[in-house]
């Protein structure tokens, strides 16, 4: 009879923990949410994003977020509708119990800017990702301008989702940029990336030099390890007011052009 009794007590004690819970939980889903955070992972890496730009991207969607009814937040929507913007690689909403709104965000690396013929501005992120322009905030890219194919909105919006390519010369100079901005002398070094006419590279250095004729977007690895060994092997025995250009054209030579 004991055994019974403590069982029922027992059985009788659940019962009231789960009333007591689904109680809370339907108090908890009337209350408004309180605000509304973003928290954006920090890093070294040149990124678009900004925390007032993720804010201002919820607003939009969703502007009475903030003092709404906890069980009318859907937090899947607002993580779609934000990770839809390619300056973005991860996007988590969830909610504290305080109220609070919470957006976790991990914004994409961004490699390049480019300028292209007619003089519009885009963005490459790692993965040779097109991203936004949005300058909330931006930070000191390698630049990339000249011949380079113009896209116009509805092509851009078509390569944004994956249904066309970028264009094989915009892969090309995103292949260049990384090789640059994974070696911290090279990328100390160089400052921009023009295309000329016959869609060779030149690079503009930011010391030494004028010009350094980079040529055809291949062997690009061979290329920029001549450079920089040419660079560090001169640095104390040439004297670069007396010349204009480098050019690394050819396999396993650099020569150098005198004013």
């Amino acid at each position: 009879m004991k055994k019974v009794l403590n069982r029922i007590l027992w059985i009788a004690a659940l019962v009231v923990v789960l009333v007591a819970t689904v109680f809370a939980n339907l108090e908890y889903n009337k209350r408004p949410t309180h605000d509304l955070k973003v928290e954006m992972a920090w890093s070294w890496n040149p990124t678009l994003a900004s925390v007032d730009g993720v804010k201002k991207k919820v607003l939009q969607k969703s502007p009475h977020i903030v003092g709404q009814r906890i069980d009318n937040i859907k937090l899947e929507e607002i993580e779609k509708e934000v990770a839809e913007n390619s300056q973005f690689t991860d996007v988590r909403a969830f909610l504290k119990l305080n109220g609070d709104v919470v957006m976790k965000v991990k914004s994409r690396k961004a490699i390049l800017r480019v300028f292209d013929e007619k003089g519009y501005n885009l963005y490459l992120g790692k993965g040779k990702v097109l991203m936004g322009t949005s300058l909330s905030n931006s930070q000191r890219l390698l630049v990339a301008s000249g011949h380079l194919p113009y896209l116009s909105p509805e092509e851009k919006i078509r390569v944004l989702n994956n249904e066309r390519r970028l264009p094989r010369i915009y892969s090309d100079v995103y292949d260049l940029a990384e090789l640059i901005q994974d070696d911290e002398f090279l990328d100390a070094l160089i400052d921009q990336i023009y295309i000329n006419k016959k869609g060779e590279a030149e690079l503009i250095p930011k010391i030494g030099v004028k010009l350094i004729e980079f040529g055809k977007l291949e062997n690009m690895e061979i290329k920029l390890k001549n450079l920089k060994t040419f660079y560090i092997n001169g640095k104390d025995i040439i004297d670069w007011q007396k010349y204009r250009s480098i050019n690394i054209k050819f396999e396993n030579q650099v020569v150098c052009s005198k004013k």
